[in-house]
């Protein structure tokens, strides 16, 4: 189960503690709503990090600890370029023999100490947890204590602390006080010194700087200090922003950011993001895109049609918002007009699974039955061995009234996918409706595994404890219900019913109003509640 929270509740050392002491797999996702990064964990053990807006350059850190040359970084990074940049640049150094895995492995570590230093500087923010979450694509992970790196980086920001107040601010540019390099040859410089004097170029901010350094930041920050007192550098003029370039900048930013808040589905934030990038350029496609998304992950489907209905506008020629648009007007019950924009979507992109099954399931839905098979018979010769397709056809077929083909289309669904729990209620709502209690139990049990929150799967699980007397089960399973507020006023008036055969009779009447209390016109459960009381 993920987990999310605030800073305000519980600070950063306490959450990385709480999940090393756990042994806890995953990712751990934290943002302050200006940048967003991203703490691997292994068993308990951090094993990578990155940072959405901070670019991660390998290659140059390699060269700086003398591991790799140029001609090396170029010939690598060109074989990178030329395989289409699907291999990670650290396995093709490793394939060349450039570099060992510890090599890599001291990189990686010294990349999440520097992630972590970053992090812990943050006064507010909030994180979200994702379990058995491990990065994508990195064949080289290490396994770094927390608590000791814990210790190490409070070490290191007590000093950033001091040195911070000292230093230039991001958007003054740092000068050579001695232009030429030929004039520091007599100065006993370390290579650290000369490679930071090298950036301050008179022309590039003190952030400029650090984001080029491949020092690290507090490394960075120290050397900068003591070229600062030693007089090599100095403070310049604050440096004005070039307002084109930086709105383009500032675009990429927010769409990483939302797309990051979007995925740990951090709805508000995501959408704040992608609203500020509409404020700055309002025809951005994929803004609309992703508020239309949010805005319907949120039950907002009015705001989520206009928000597709914008990305139309953008370009008419896409498929996907029209898809989208259909399914935000069938949710809003606009039937008729949610089918023309499936249809639309079909017609931009015919090859496209999406939009065919999204109309076959309204054709289904408005009893259009064998329309809807055809065209899922039709999307299942382009794509087959989807599970979904198997799922809506045995939906017809029950409706048909054939429950064997329904069954035998779910086996095939269920064969060729991951489990899913809408197949398992099905199945097992076709056992209970054969009169196979054990059957039917053992796939809503299945089903409940896989969602254990589902109503549906719940209430079909204690109709059917309800139904073959099996009392203390539906008492459980109701319970359940009643804990997760999930249940209705029918599901507690048959809690009164099974509490009243069980002879707890005051347990009964307290089910019986409070099912009255959401449906004061039952009529059966008044009668009860009149008949307990001439009692």
């Amino acid at each position: 189960m993920a987990i999310k929270g605030s800073f305000s509740e519980v600070n950063l050392p306490d959450v990385l503690q709480l999940l090393a002491v756990g042994r806890k797999t995953g990712c751990l996702k934290v943002t302050d709503g200006q940048n967003f990064g991203s703490i691997y964990f292994r068993e308990g053990m951090i094993c990578y990090t990155s940072l959405l807006n901070r670019p991660d350059r390998i290659g140059d850190r390699l060269l700086a600890r003398g591991l790799l040359n140029y001609s090396q970084l170029e010939e690598a990074l060109q074989g990178q370029l030329n395989e289409g940049g699907t291999r990670r640049l650290g396995d093709i150094l490793m394939e060349k023999g450039l570099v060992t895995k510890s090599d890599l492995e001291a990189d990686i570590a010294g990349q999440i100490e520097e992630t972590v230093f970053y992090l812990l500087r943050w006064n507010e923010g909030e994180f979200f947890f994702e379990p058995d979450t491990l990065p994508q694509g990195e064949s080289v992970l290490v396994s770094l204590d927390v608590m000791n790196l814990l210790l190490e980086e409070a070490r290191r920001i007590d000093e950033w602390r001091n040195l911070e107040k000292k230093l230039p601010g991001s958007q003054m540019v740092l000068e050579p006080v001695a232009a030429e390099p030929s004039q520091h040859a007599g100065l006993e410089l370390t290579e650290q010194e000369r490679q930071v004097l090298s950036l301050a170029d008179g022309q590039r901010t003190m952030a400029e700087v650090m984001e080029l350094s491949h020092l690290g930041e507090f490394a960075t920050s120290k050397v900068i200090y003591g070229l600062l007192l030693t007089g090599l550098i100095k403070r310049g003029s604050e440096k004005a922003r070039q307002t084109a370039g930086w709105n383009l900048g500032v675009i990429d930013e927010h769409r990483n950011l939302g797309m990051a808040f979007y995925k740990t589905q951090m709805y508000d934030e995501a959408s704040r993001e992608f609203r500020r990038i509409v404020e700055i350029k309002p025809d951005v496609l994929d803004a609309r895109f992703y508020l239309g998304l949010i805005h319907m992950r949120k039950g907002e489907y009015a705001e989520s049609a206009t928000e597709f209905l914008e990305a139309i506008a953008i370009d008419p020629k896409n498929p996907s918002p029209y898809n989208n648009l259909g399914l935000a007007l069938e949710a809003m019950g606009e039937l008729d007009d949610s089918l023309r924009q499936f249809r639309k979507a079909m017609d931009l992109a015919p090859e496209e699974l999406a939009p065919k099954v999204n109309t076959a399931y309204l054709l289904y839905r408005k009893r259009e039955y064998q329309a809807a098979r055809e065209l899922l018979e039709q999307a299942q010769r382009r794509h087959p061995g989807i599970p979904l397709i198997g799922f809506l056809q045995g939906l017809i077929r029950l409706k048909a009234g054939d429950a064997e083909a329904a069954m035998d289309c779910w086996h095939q669904a269920q064969a060729g996918g991951r489990p899913n729990p809408a197949l398992e209620n099905n199945l097992g709502a076709v056992w209970q409706a054969r009169g196979q209690a054990e059957e039917a139990e053992k796939r809503y049990a299945a089903a409940l595994k896989l969602a254990p929150g589902n109503r549906t799967v719940l209430q079909n699980m204690s109709e059917l404890y309800y139904k073959n007397s099996m009392a203390a089960k539906a008492l459980e399973v109701m319970g359940r219900m009643v804990e997760m507020d999930l249940a209705g006023s029918q599901d507690m008036a048959r809690l009164g019913n099974l509490y009243f055969k069980q002879g707890q009779k005051d347990q009964a009447v307290v089910w019986w109003k409070k099912a009255l209390e959401l449906d004061p016109q039952n009529q059966v459960v008044r009668r009860n509640l009149m008949l307990m009381e001439k009692k």
